[in-house]
C-alpha cells in the first residue's frame, strides 16, 4: 500500500463516523456522547452498538467489533484496507495520493476500466447481431436476462474488429495492449486477442471489468481463452461471478466455487446466485481470503475424478493456514461425465442443492484423502498417517477446531489423544514440505505482565480521550513497571500531535504490534464520568510514580536480604525512600 499515513489522518478528521454509521445502520437518540444501535455484525434484540462522535469510534458491547470509519468499512462493507481508503476518499470528495513507484502507474488505470467498458458494450451489441452467439446461448439454457445480468457478448471473427474500433491512434493502441485485448506482431503491428468466440466480461467486486474470458463457438483451441495478467487483472486475485453474487444479497450465508464461467452462468439461470469460479488456475490463499469476507461457509465442486480430487487436495492445503472456528468448508464431488451446468439443468435446483448440503465436510475429506496414502492396518501406516495429518493440523491459527481434529486423529489412528497434543505443541514436529509454515503472532510485551489497574486506567483514558495529555506538562520520570514505555511513548505522540482522536491513535498503530493493545484500551469500560475524567487521569498518574518508587525500593531490599548494599546503592536506596515521601505528600 502507497497511500501516505498523513493523507489516511486528513481523511478521518474530515469523515464523520456517526454519519457514516448512520447511513447504513440507523442509529439511536444519543445517551451522553454516544449513539447506540442494534448491531449490524451479530444478531441480537438490544442495542449494545455504541458510536462515539468524540472518539469517532464504535464498539459493540455484545460481540466486541470495535474500530474507526475504515474499520467499519472493511467489516461491514467487507472491502480490504486500500479499497476501504478509497470509497472514503470518494465520499468526502478527495483524491487518495499514492507515493512511490505504484502512483504512476494508478494514473492509467481510469482510462483502461473506461475502455474495458466500452470494449464490453461493444461485445454486447455485437452478439444482440449474431444468430450464432444467440444460438449458443440459447443452447445452454441462458436467458436473454441473465446474459445481461453478466454482460455477455461476442467477439465477430477477423483480426482487427477491437483494434479497428478502438486504436485509431498510437496511444489507443498502447491502451488496448495494456488491456491484453490485442497482441502485439514479431513483424510489427497488432491484432485482436479475441476472435469468433462467446466473452465472458470479467468484473471485480465492485462491478468494474478487468478482464475477459472467451468461449470458441465451433471446434478450435483453446475452448476457454482468458485474458493476460495486466494491471487490471490478476487471475490468482479475482474471482468470477463474485460481484453479481454480492449484488443478488448483500449476506452471502453460502458460496459454491466452481471451475468454469458458463457453470457460474447456467447456475445463476437456475436461480442460485451464490456460485462463483477461479479463472483457470487453482484455488488460492487471495481467492480464499476474499472469499471469507463475504460467508462463513465454502463450498468446493469438483470432478469426481482424479484430476478433480488433486485438485480439491491442493484446495485443502492451501485452507490449513486459514481455517477458523466458525468458517465450515465442504468438498462436492460430482458424478462421471456432468459439470455444474449440465448437472444443474438435469436435476433443477432443489436436487443440486440437496447435494451441497450432504457434501464431504473438510474433516472427512481430509481423513478420507491421508487415510488412502497409508496401511492403517499396520502400525508403521497409523504412525504415517498420524504424522502427516498433524503437519496439516499445526497450520491451523488456533480455535477449537484444531483439538476436534486431534481427537478424531488420535481414535482413527489408534493413538492416546495426550500424545498426540504433546505432538501439536512441539515445534519440531514435521510440517508438510507442500506449505510454508503459518506466521507466528507475536505478543506485545504490554500483555505479557499484567498492568497495574492505575496503569490500566491511564492508559485507556489517554486513549479514549488524547487531549488528557496535555495534563502532563513535566517530562516523565523513569520506571519500571509494566507498559511505562508505551505510556511514555503515547505521551510524547500526543504532544507532538495534539488534535488526535482514538480514530485516528487505533490508524496511527494499525499493522504493528501494539495495535490489539491500543484497540483493547479503546473498548475498556472504566464506569468514569466525564466531569471526573482529569482528576482520576492524574489521581492514576500520580499512583503510576508511587508504584515505580515501590518497585525500585523493593529492588533494592531484595537485594540487601541476599547481599550487602554498595555505599551508592544504600545512597540510592534512600534517595527513593525520601522521593517516595515526597509523592505520597502530594496524592493526599
Amino acid at each position: 500500500m502507497n497511500i501516505p499515513r498523513e493523507f489516511i489522518e486528513l481523511l478521518l478528521a474530515k469523515i464523520d463516523i456517526v454519519d457514516l454509521i448512520n447511513a447504513q445502520v440507523p442509529l439511536r437518540k444519543k445517551s451522553g456522547s454516544n449513539y447506540f444501535a442494534r448491531c449490524p455484525f451479530h444478531n441480537e434484540k438490544s442495542a449494545s452498538f455504541s458510536v462515539s462522535q468524540p472518539k469517532q469510534f464504535y464498539y459493540c458491547f455484545g460481540c466486541g467489533a470495535h474500530g474507526n470509519a475504515i474499520d467499519f468499512m472493511i467489516q461491514h462493507e467487507r472491502l480490504s484496507f486500500p479499497e476501504a481508503i478509497e470509497t472514503l476518499a470518494r465520499q468526502a470528495g478527495m483524491e487518495v495520493p499514492h507515493a512511490g513507484p505504484a502512483a504512476k502507474k494508478e494514473d492509467s488505470l481510469p482510462a483502461l476500466f473506461e475502455l474495458m467498458l466500452q470494449v464490453t458494450q461493444d461485445y454486447y451489441d455485437q452478439m444482440r447481431r449474431s444468430q450464432r452467439a444467440i444460438r449458443y446461448l440459447k443452447s445452454r439454457g441462458i436467458s436473454g436476462k441473465i446474459a445481461k445480468l453478466f454482460s455477455l457478448g461476442y467477439a465477430p471473427p477477423g483480426w482487427s474488429h477491437v483494434l479497428d474500433q478502438f486504436g485509431k491512434s498510437e496511444a489507443e493502441k498502447k491502451r488496448l495492449l495494456d488491456a491484453g485485448l490485442i497482441i502485439k506482431k514479431e513483424e510489427g503491428g497488432f491484432y485482436d486477442r479475441f476472435r469468433d468466440r462467446v466473452m465472458f466480461p470479467i468484473h471485480d467486486y465492485r462491478g468494474r471489468i478487468i478482464g475477459f474470458g472467451g468461449r470458441i463457438l465451433d471446434q478450435g483451441e483453446p475452448k476457454y481463452l482468458n485474458s493476460p495478467e495486466t494491471a487490471l487483472f490478476q487471475k490468482g486475485h479475482e474471482l468470477y461471478g463474485l460481484y453479481q453474487a454480492l449484488k443478488s444479497s448483500h449476506k452471502l450465508d453460502r458460496i459454491l466455487v466452481v471451475e468454469g464461467y458458463m457453470d457460474v452462468v447456467a447456475l445463476f439461470q437456475h436461480d442460485i446466485t451464490y456460485a462463483v469460479a477461479t479463472l483457470g488456475t487453482a484455488t488460492t490463499s487471495h481467492h480464499l481470503h476474499r472469499l471469507m469476507r463475504y460467508t462463513s461457509e465454502i463450498v468446493f465442486c469438483f470432478d469426481g475424478d482424479e484430476a478433480g480430487r488433486t485438485a480439491a487436495w491442493r484446495a485443502l492445503q492451501v485452507l490449513f493456514p486459514l481455517l477458523q472456528d466458525n468458517l465450515q468448508i465442504r468438498f462436492l464431488f460430482l458424478p462421471d461425465g456432468e459439470d455444474p451446468d449440465s448437472l444443474v439443468r438435469k436435476e433443477g435446483k432443489p436436487a443440486f442443492e440437496k447435494r451441497l448440503v450432504s457434501a464431504a465436510s473438510l474433516s472427512a475429506f481430509f481423513f478420507q484423502t491421508l487415510g488412502r496414502q497409508c496401511d492403517l492396518a499396520t502400525m508403521e501406516g497409523r504412525a504415517r498417517f498420524a504424522a502427516s495429518a498433524l503437519g496439516f493440523i499445526k497450520q491451523i491459527p488456533g480455535g477449537i477446531l484444531p483439538e476436534i481434529l486431534v481427537e478424531e486423529l488420535a481414535k482413527r489412528a489408534r493413538i492416546d489423544v495426550n500424545e498426540l497434543k504433546l505432538q501439536i505443541k512441539n515445534p519440531g514436529a514435521a510440517v508438510p514440505q507442500s506449505m510454508p509454515n503459518p506466521p507466528q503472532e507475536t505478543q506485545t510485551d504490554l500483555a505479557r505482565p499484567k498492568l497495574k489497574p492505575p496503569m490500566q486506567t491511564a492508559l485507556a483514558l489517554m486513549v479514549q480521550n488524547p487531549s488528557l495529555a496535555a495534563l502532563l506538562t513535566d517530562p516523565l520520570p523513569d520506571n519500571r513497571l509494566p507498559g511505562y514505555t508505551f505510556l511514555r511513548r503515547l505521551t510524547e505522540l500526543l504532544r507532538q500531535r495534539p488534535g488526535m482522536n482514538t480514530a485516528s491513535l487505533i490508524e496511527f498503530w494499525r499493522g504493528q504490534k501494539e495495535e490489539s493493545f491500543v484497540a483493547s484500551l479503546a473498548c475498556w469500560e472504566h464506569m468514569i464520568p466525564e466531569t471526573g475524567l482529569a482528576s482520576e487521569f492524574l489521581w492514576a498518574m500520580r499512583q503510576i510514580t508511587l508504584l515505580g518508587i515501590d518497585e525500585e525500593i523493593n529492588r533494592l531490599l531484595a537485594k540487601a536480604s541476599q547481599d550487602s548494599l554498595s555505599d551508592e546503592e544504600k545512597q540510592e536506596l534512600s534517595g527513593w525512600i525520601v522521593k517516595k515521601k515526597v509523592a505520597a505528600a502530594e496524592t493526599r
